[in-house]
Order: C-alpha cells, then structure tokens, then sequence
C-alpha cells in the first residue's frame, strides 16, 4: 500500500502541471511584480480583444453602408427606368398623333371625272324606285331620313365614284345658311352661357346662408355628377350606375327633395316655348338646382369629350349615349322639347368653329374668335389646343349623329345639327380657314362616315367630297391638318367608298 502510493505521488510530482502548481504553491505568488505581470497580460488580452471586436463593427458597418447604397443604388435605377418608359410611351404618343397617312397616286382612268362645283340650292326631285334614296338637305327643318345608305363596306366603288352625277335638279349640294341666323344663334348661345353663370354664382351664394336647403347638399350633388360622368365607359350596362346616381339628383332637385327658388326657364333656350299638351314641365319656371345640376352635367360633358377623347376617340360613344339619355327624358324637358341648349351653350364657348365662326390661329382676335383657351396671360401649345378641338369635334359627332328610329324618345340634337356644323366649315372662303377648321372638322367625320351616310345616304358621300376633296384645297400648302383630310379620301376609298 506504501509503494502503491508513493507510486502515484510520484506520477504527479512528475506530470507537466505539476510545475504549475509548483508555482502556484509558489510563496512569491502574491509579490507586486507578480501581479504586475499578470495585469499587464490581462490588459494585452483585453486590448487584443477590444481591437478585434472594433475590427468586426468597422466591417459591419462598412457592409451595412455597402448595402445602402446598393439599395439605393437600385432604386434610382429603378425610377431611370420608369422615367425612361414614360418618356418613351410620351414619344411613341406624340408621334402617333404626328403621323398622317400618305395619299396615294391616283389610279389612272381613261377619262378623269368632269369637276362638279356646288349648284344653288334646288329642290328635291322624286326619287326613281330602283335609285339610291335621295334627299334635300339645305333646309335645317327638313328631318332626315335614316338609312338611306348600305353600309360602308358594301358600298361599290362604281356606284360611288360619282355620287353627285345627277340631273341638276337632284344634286345635294352642301348649303350655306344665312350668316344672320348662324350669327343669331351663336349669340344666343352666348346669352344663355352668361345666365348660367349668373345663376352659378347665386346658388353658390345661397348655399352659403346658415339654415340654406342648399347647404351641404348642392355641393354633394355636384361632387356626384361629376365623378359619376367620370365613370362612363364602354359597354353594354356599364354606365348603369352613374347615371342612376345622376338621374337621381337631377329628380331630387327637381321635385323639390332639396327645395330650390324657381327660375324662368326661357332664359336658358334658344327660342321661346308654348306648353305641350301631355308635357310633364309646362310651367314658366323650373327649380333653379335642377337648371343649375343640368348645367353640371353640360360642364362634366365637355371635360370628358377633352380629356378623354382626343387621344381615345372611341370614349367619346358612351358621353354621347348617356348625353341623349338625360336630355331626352321627357321629365327632365320644358314644353315638350329637351334643354340641350345648356349643352350647347358651353359647346359654343370652347368649340366657335362648330357654330360656324371663324378667326386666324395667328393672331389675338382670331384666337378669341375659335375658343383658343388661355393659360395666364397666354395661350396653350397648339398641340394642347388641337387635342382638345379633337375632342370637342368627334364628342359633337357622338351626339349629334345619335339613331333614335328604334325608340319611342325624341332624339334631343338631331342629326340636321350635325349637318349644320359640317356645312359652315366647309364653306368658309378661302382666306378665312384655319387649321383648327381642319381638325375639328376630321375628328367631326372619323369614325362617324357610316352613321353619317346612314341618316343622309348620297347627300353625304356628296359632303364628304368637299369636306375631304375640295375644302383642303382652300388650305395652306403647309397645313397638316388639311393634309391628314386628303389622307382620310385614301382610308375611305380602301373601304369601299370613292370619293375622288
């Protein structure tokens, strides 16, 4: 048992550690080199370890700083590319609207078609059974027939190549009405633009007044019209819903939901009335919110057909269906007959050419003269200005070119307006044409040749032979507009309908 043990004391005497504990055991372990010794280790360690964690901060936040920059990096990237598309899309739009299709070299024929110049007005002569339809035209109370025409795409070019090829006596030429009434009727229009503003400006007044019915409630109902006319679209019931919002409130104030002080109707039409019998409004007066919402509903009008119409000329269809809804409701007319002539007021304002006015782009009075709006003390770009008579002109065809053969309702803008429109364009003299005359009048026929050949057959392929042949040669040689006319003659004959 003692060799056993003093074996293993011996062992551990032996071991490495055995110095260490030697050393501990040491007397001179507790001396002040010792601990000097060992405090300068510890701070050595301590250092070591402090550097190399400032080491992994430093490097961590460099990644963190890399990482930002990345990011932002790619964001910036990322709004370069979107400014880059957007710049591109603008691009690729403006020189689509730039691009004029090229007219073609005319086919040979053996014998060029003798020139026809328009003849005096005559009066119309019996058609033959076996011959197209045909109809005087120049008398604005002259309703139209409806189709009178095949459809475009059937049309024979050979029976088209000489539509006004007549006897002198049935050949429909474009009439020019008296520049009396024209003038009369656009100055009407402008004294109705004034009363509505007179009656803008008192209503809004009274629905300020504490305790005014008016209050809270016209605002509402304006703020509704105008997003529901925003919401028009294509297709069938999808307007459904706007226009029962709209109905809605021009019902309300019409009843008295929302009471109203009454005003003379008659300062808002062109002619003066007499009651109807089975009319449903034949008094002299008329809620003034229900005249004051109508006018609401002319305004949100023309801001759509501009806005929306000039680069999508197809939009323009659902404004003109739900325009000839409401005004042809028989509860929202006055002695039988619609109060389109609000509409029609604000048309006159921003669209003069429509109504047959003239005036040069060029100068001051010339611009006043055909609607070009200002924007300060100036004007907008032409290309601003020609957008918005590109609306205005194909929103004017979308409601005045309306078929109402098919319905019990009274179309409240006949198609003669259309006709009416077209012919104070066309016959301008030579010096007094303007290159707005030129686009308000293609957006006027693109688009809306069928529906137009449909309400007045040959007297229309007759019309459109000066509006797209002759009426572009009183133009300028540089005029783009009037050339963009020549092209649509070529568009026009590839569908079946020649026009020279």
């Amino acid at each position: 048992m003692t060799l056993a043990a003093n074996s293993r004391r011996g062992q551990l005497l032996s071991s490495p550690e055995s110095g260490l504990i030697s050393r501990f055991l040491f007397d001179g372990r507790n001396n002040e080199l010792s601990h000097q010794s060992a405090l300068a280790a510890a701070q050595a360690e301590h250092k070591r370890v402090r550097e190399a964690a400032i080491r992994v901060f430093e490097l961590h936040s460099l990644q963190e700083e890399r990482q930002r920059i990345l990011e932002l990096e790619r964001k910036e990237q990322e709004r370069l590319r979107v400014e880059a598309a957007i710049v591109e899309e603008e691009r690729r739009l403006r020189e689509l609207k730039a691009k004029t299709v090229p007219k073609l070299p005319p086919e040979p024929v053996p014998e060029p078609p003798k020139k026809v110049e328009p003849t005096p007005v005559q009066q119309p002569v019996a058609a033959k059974p076996q011959e197209p339809v045909k109809q005087n035209l120049t008398e604005a109370r002259q309703q139209p027939t409806s189709n009178a025409a095949a459809p475009l795409n059937r049309l024979a070019p050979t029976t088209l190549a000489k539509p006004v090829a007549q006897p002198p006596a049935a050949q429909i030429p474009v009439a020019r009405p008296p520049p009396a009434q024209k003038n009369a009727l656009a100055d009407r229009y402008v004294e109705i633009h004034k009363e509505l503003k007179k009656l803008r400006q008192v209503l809004q007044a009274e629905a300020k007044v504490p305790g005014s019915p008016l209050k809270g409630k016209m605002g509402t109902y304006r703020r509704e019209i105008r997003v529901s006319i925003g919401q028009l679209t294509a297709g069938k019931g999808a307007n459904a819903q706007p226009i029962a919002k709209i109905t809605m409130a021009l019902t309300e104030a019409l009843n008295g939901t929302v009471p109203s002080a009454p005003i003379e109707v008659s300062r808002f039409t062109v002619g003066q009335r007499q009651p109807v019998a089975g009319a449903v409004n034949n008094e002299a007066t008329l809620p003034s919110l229900f005249i004051y919402l109508l006018n609401i509903c002319a305004k949100g009008i023309i801001n759509q057909f501009i806005n929306e119409c000039s680069a999508n000329p197809k939009a323009a269809d659902p404004i003109g269906v739900f325009t000839a809804q409401i005004f042809s409701q028989k509860e929202f007319q006055w002695c039988g007959e619609s109060l389109i002539d609000i509409l029609m007021a604000k048309f006159r304002v921003v669209c003069p050419v429509l109504f047959g006015l003239r005036g040069s782009d060029k100068t001051e009075r010339g611009r006043q003269a055909i609607g070009w709006k200002k924007d300060g003390p100036g004007y907008v770009t032409e290309q601003t200005h020609n957008d918005r008579m590109t609306g205005l002109g194909t929103g004017f065809a979308s409601i005045s070119l309306r078929d109402f053969s098919k319905t019990a309702k009274v179309n409240p803008y006949t198609s003669v307006n259309y006709w009416k429109a077209l012919a104070g364009i066309v016959n301008s003299p030579p010096n007094e044409t303007s290159n707005t005359q030129y686009v308000v009048l293609r957006a006027m026929i693109e688009g809306h040749e069928q529906r137009f050949l449909n309400f007045y057959g040959n007297a229309a392929i007759a019309a459109l032979r000066l509006a797209l042949v002759e009426f572009p040669k009183k133009a300028p040689a540089n005029a783009a507009a009037a050339q963009s006319l020549r092209a649509m003659v070529e568009l026009l004959r590839t569908e079946g309908l020649v026009l020279g």
